[in-house]
């Protein structure tokens, strides 16, 4: 079927409108992107869709005894964000103004845009974990997953907590995260020690997370953490270690030629890139 374009005047208002709409959805409702900075997003708002970050990895200290030694400049490395990840979406309606003004339609419309680009991110910025320092990672012997239970998981995610401790990714102003999946989130909920923490903290704990254990802020997603083989990835990390930026590239509306309906589509490309293995850590589990 051919489409003719349509987008003038009042619909380029509405074009607008539900583009700031689903990128609301996104950043409150998407799981991993309560994980990331977005630090370089101004840039990508400015249409970049390739962002050079220079990371300096160390600087030269010591007691001051009256003179100072010689010193080298501080290493920078350079990464580049590229936003080189794309996800469309595309629905009909019978009148673009009526569902424009119709609340629960337009929400229903939403949300299913949402949840279909909401997995697509989820899974690519969760890829990411294989970037974690080689420190941070947990499994057992020869690289063989941990078997997990209600018993031990709040110890394996205490040794989650330390290794980014001990990694200086937490510090007293800055909580880490997890994200499982709903098979280990059910382990978790039957662990003492995260029920009893979780009524504890549910003041402090961060939007979108079910609770806090050892210091971490739990979120789950039905969408990563399971591997093809049965066993389980747990990534967590704190917001230092994954910086996301993103774009609606495209967003229109056009005429299908041989109904009355309208056409919406959108074009949503991200990139995201670890700029501080340190800041991540992951556990290889089994249950």
């Amino acid at each position: 079927m051919s489409q003719q374009s349509t987008s003038t005047g009042y619909k380029d208002l509405i074009v607008t409108t539900w583009s700031k709409k689903i990128n609301a959805g996104l950043d409150k409702n998407c799981t991993m992107l309560q994980c990331v900075n977005r630090d370089y997003q101004a840039e990508a708002d400015n249409g970049t869709s390739e962002i050079k970050i220079a990371t300096p990895e160390s600087i030269a200290t010591g007691k001051y005894t009256g003179t100072l030694p010689a010193y080298s400049g501080a290493t920078v490395s350079s990464k580049s964000l590229k936003l080189d990840q794309s996800l469309y979406f595309a629905f009909s309606v019978p009148d673009i103004t009526q569902a424009q003004t119709n609340i629960s339609l337009t929400d229903a419309i939403l949300t299913k845009a949402q949840k279909a680009i909401d997995e697509g991110i989820d899974k690519y910025i969760f890829s990411i974990n294989t970037e974690a320092d080689s420190e941070n990672i947990l499994e057992g012997e020869a690289e063989t997953p941990i078997t997990i239970s209600a018993t031990n998981i709040y110890s394996q995610f205490v040794s989650l907590s330390k290794l980014l401790k001990n990694s200086g990714a937490i510090t007293s102003q800055k909580h880490g995260w997890v994200v499982v999946h709903p098979d280990v989130e059910e382990i978790l909920l039957l662990c003492e020690q995260f029920s009893g923490a979780s009524n504890e903290s549910d003041k402090a704990k961060k939007e979108g997370s079910i609770g806090r254990i050892a210091g971490l802020d739990v979120f789950v997603s039905s969408n990563v953490g399971k591997e093809t083989d049965g066993s389980y990835t747990i990534m967590a990390g704190t917001t230092d270690g994954i910086t996301y930026a993103s774009q609606i590239k495209k967003f229109e509306q056009i005429r299908a030629e041989q109904s009355f309906d309208t056409i919406v589509r959108g074009l949503y490309t991200f990139g995201a890139v670890a700029v501080n293995p340190k800041a991540l850590a992951v556990l290889k589990c089994e249950i």
